[in-house]
């Protein structure tokens, strides 16, 4: 007789995204937000879309595969936080 066991707190599966998450690349790089989970056109899978704001404060735009990003907390901790200077310019 065959058996099967089902673990219901296996975490090896896939993450799941949703529209909303907070994700970085794996490699590295800036804190992105998920603006679409799903398939897209001409391309096997799904995938994520998803936008952040540059260095130089340009939103972007970029399709990810899931295994490419990982999942952050939604806020940041205090000591992360980097501030850059901007210069204030004055119009008469």
């Amino acid at each position: 007789m065959l058996t099967a066991t089902f673990n219901a707190f296996d975490t090896t599966r896939a993450a799941q995204f949703n529209v909303g998450d907070v994700v970085t690349l794996k490699a590295g790089g800036p804190r992105m937000t998920v603006t679409y989970a799903g398939p897209v056109a001409r391309e096997a899978g799904e995938w994520l879309i998803c936008q952040w704001f540059d260095e130089h404060g340009e939103l972007r735009q970029e399709t990810f595969a899931h295994d490419k990003v990982r999942l952050e907390p939604r806020s940041i901790p205090a000591g992360s936080v980097q501030l850059h200077k901007f210069i204030r310019v004055v119009l008469p």
